[in-house]
């Protein structure tokens, strides 16, 4: 027993030693980074040689030359953006010297770069200094983030001719539902901004990418002059790295090649990803594919149980050149010390960038945590092998969560009930011949179909931002909602039917718009559009199983056509400078343009459901929740039109004069920059109420005395706290009376009382 205690204490040392070895590294790559230290002015040279040399023979230099510009400057800073592009992208030097449109009108951006086989995006805005003591200051990355807005809601009359030269293929990337978006910035100075200068890109960044964290749409990259330089270096050598690797429990395979296997702690892991990025991954098939339902489980395991890390992850594999085992650091089988030469990640890649962005949110996450590797030797292998093994790991079938759907009793009795009632097939399992058309349909273009048909548009909003999320577990309250055991098969069925007329109608209206935003609400917002046509369908409809002999089906084609019009208003009128990715999984958002939406239609108030309640979102570790909202009144209430709910209450005398109210954050976003604002000074969060006129501002504000409309006030506060505001705030939402809830709430409430019902938010 004593010996079995010594043995588990040497491996609990031997662990610890690994993980403080890594972290050592990694403190040692921070503090070169964070110290300031003296940039080389020689590799400053080195590039701006490779620059003009290699780029600038490819640089559009036209308008330097007629107005007698400096043309080695203007080599310089375009040719540093091109250098991001080749970084980010692989693209030639031809490739990357065309995406340059740096000159005059660039609003505020050096590069745009569309890499279509990643559907990505690339934004640069380059600095270029001689001796690296300079990087972007605030002005310059104000403009970035406004230049970036433009790009988004495609207005490229504000652009420059280069710019507009790339409009054709920037159109057609934004509205990719797959694209994301990279804003970069490259400069021969630190690779790390100022915190003056990251607020505005961070600020962006939350706007776009939403405060559920769930779908990163646009990231944010800075190169400086290590990460150009190195690419460079690693451009004239090799592509692969030497990696330190210590490994525990480890084995080995000599024959017919050499290969180790073992653990390895997740954080080292980490810090090689840290250190190379996604060179790392450049013998894969692929770099990481950011924020997925996989990625996302990964990073859930190590916040939560990163002692199962290694049973829940099939681990990583690595190709080296040579493979160097310390003999002094290996005695034992226990723990060994590996050097690998010319190494690369070739499967794995999203288990590392998972693992990385959980160090970045605190790498004590990962003090529990290890991954098995396999490291195969090439050395002696024939020629092509090492492809054959990339080949090989990343084309084996994996398992996912519509695999284990299928142990539901509840399909198996779907699939017998549409094979009686409709002589349908109907595909459960993943398989080689899926079903579709006349012949049936599978379980995922039902869940689809029954999402877009659900009365609550927070289904739809889930079938565009992550469809997996509708079949998450066979007990997730989504999955019991859609599926329910006492499900209508004739629904399912005319579901379908109905959504694959409206996806056909809003394919050939695609073609007939010129005006490319409008195009991209039907991309983006084909699932809300899907709702809103099925809603006007009606239950009768969908649940009557002769609704295809009737033709009852026949009118989802023909709604879309005003209904998507109407979308598109109400997206102009309310989020005319949204990015319409993001805006199109708003929970939120998207019900607001239901709710208007079908307003409209109808011309009249329409009702919608009471809002689901969601389940599934928890704070992160450390970040407080915010208090549910005031109830929403339900029943057989209907909508009525959006009212200012400032008009509703002075016309009814529903505030004294002199009311207090109180700021309440409605965005986690609010919450982390607003709430400590306002704590740190009281009256900053305070507000009182007036019905003198003028009405539309009904709010003096206790720090200035001023008086302010309720969503100019969250602005202003946002802007006198440092921060750039959103392009709207609903700041009856964000102003409360304690014992009476929002101001959305009380004209609420004075509407209810004036017999006029109502359902759900509507100011």
């Amino acid at each position: 027993m004593v010996g079995d205690t010594l043995v588990a204490f040497a491996r609990r040392w031997q662990g610890a030693a690994c993980n403080n070895a890594w972290k050592a590294s990694r403190r040692r790559l921070f503090n070169a980074k964070a110290d300031g230290a003296p940039l080389s002015v020689l590799h400053i040279r080195q590039v701006g040689a490779y620059i003009q040399r290699k780029i600038g023979p490819h640089l559009d230099l036209d308008d330097v030359k007629k107005r007698n510009g400096d043309l080695q400057t203007a080599t310089l800073t375009r040719g540093i953006a091109a250098l991001a592009v080749q970084v980010l992208t692989g693209f030639s030097v031809e490739n990357a010297a065309s995406c340059v449109i740096d000159g005059f009108q660039d609003n505020g951006i050096d590069a745009i770069a569309v890499d279509e086989p990643q559907s990505r995006i690339i934004i640069v805005q380059s600095k270029w200094h001689a001796e690296g003591r300079k990087s972007m200051d605030q002005g310059e990355a104000l403009k970035l983030v406004n230049g970036a807005k433009d790009l988004f809601s495609q207005k490229f009359h504000l652009f420059n001719e280069r710019a507009r030269n790339l409009q054709p293929i920037i159109e057609n990337a934004l509205i990719n539902p797959e694209v994301r978006i990279t804003l970069a910035v490259a400069t021969t100075g630190s690779g790390i901004l100022p915190a003056e200068v990251q607020r505005p890109l961070q600020d962006l960044l939350a706007e776009v990418n939403g405060a559920d964290d769930l779908d990163d749409l646009v990231d944010l990259r800075v190169l400086g002059l290590g990460d150009l330089h190195g690419f460079l270096t690693d451009k004239t050598s090799s592509q692969k790295l030497d990696l330190d690797l210590h490994l525990s429990e480890w084995g080995s395979v000599q024959t017919p090649y050499q290969a180790y296997y073992g653990l390895v702690p997740a954080g080292e892991i980490a810090a090689w990803y840290d250190r190379h990025g996604e060179r790392l991954f450049d013998g894969n098939i692929r770099h990481a594919l950011g924020r997925t339902a996989v990625n996302e489980a990964l990073v859930a395991t190590l916040r939560r149980e990163p002692h199962h890390f290694w049973y829940f992850n099939n681990g990583i594999t690595v190709l080296a050149e040579n493979i160097n085992r310390a003999a002094r650091d290996s005695h034992s089988r226990a723990t060994g010390l590996f050097r690998l030469t010319g190494a690369t990640v070739v499967n794995g890649a999203q288990t590392a960038a998972s693992i990385h962005a959980v160090m970045q949110e605190d790498e004590n996450l990962l003090e529990d945590a290890e991954i098995w590797i396999r490291v195969i030797g090439l050395e002696g292998c024939p020629d092509g092998f090492g492809s054959s093994v990339t080949r090989a790991t990343n084309t084996q079938n994996g398992v996912d969560a519509r695999d284990f759907i299928a142990l539901d009793p509840n399909q198996d009795r779907i699939r017998a009930q549409l094979r009686l009632q409709f002589d349908k097939a109907y595909g459960v399992k993943r398989s080689a011949d899926p079903v579709a058309g006349d012949t049936g349909c599978d379980v995922e273009e039902a869940a689809i179909a029954l999402a877009c048909a659900h009365p609550d548009p927070a289904f739809a909003v889930d079938a565009k931002r992550q469809v997996s999320v509708l079949w998450a577990s066979t007990d997730d309250p989504i999955y019991r909602e859609l599926f329910p055991d006492d499900l209508n098969v004739a629904r399912l069925w005319n579901s379908v039917l109905a959504l694959r007329a409206i996806d056909a109608e809003l394919a050939r209206l695609r073609h007939m718009f010129d005006d490319s935003r409008a195009a991209g609400v039907l991309v983006h917002g084909n699932r809300l559009i899907a709702h809103l046509a099925l809603s006007q369908l009606g239950s009768a409809a969908l649940n009557d199983p002769e609704a295809e002999r009737k033709g009852l089906l026949d009118p989802a084609a023909h709604l879309i056509r005003e209904l998507s019009s109407l979308l598109g208003e109400s997206v102009d009128a309310h989020y005319s400078g949204a990015f319409l990715a993001p805006l199109f999984k708003n929970h939120t958002k998207c019900r607001e343009l239901v709710s208007e939406t079908l307003s409209r239609y109808a011309g009249k108030p329409v009702l919608l459901p009471e809002q689901r309640r969601s389940v599934r979102l928890q704070a992160p570790r450390g970040r407080t929740t915010r208090p549910p909202r005031r109830a929403q009144v339900s029943g057989n209430a209907s909508v009525r039109r959006k009212q200012d709910a400032v008009k509703v209450i002075q016309a009814s005398g529903g505030l004294e004069e002199g009311t207090l109210l109180e700021f309440r954050p409605d965005t986690r976003r609010e919450e982390q920059l607003l709430v400590p604002w306002t704590v740190e000074v009281s009256a900053r969060g305070r507000a009182r109420w007036t019905n003198q006129p003028p009405a539309v501002n009904p709010l003096i504000w206790e720090v200035d005395g001023e008086r302010y409309s309720p969503s100019n006030l969250v602005t202003t506060m946002m802007i006198a706290a440092g921060y750039s505001p959103p392009s709207g705030v609903r700041g009856t939402t964000r102003w409360a009376v304690e014992g009476r809830g929002t101001l959305s709430d009380i004209a609420e409430e004075i509407a209810v009382t004036a017999e006029e019902p109502s359902n759900g938010r509507l100011w």
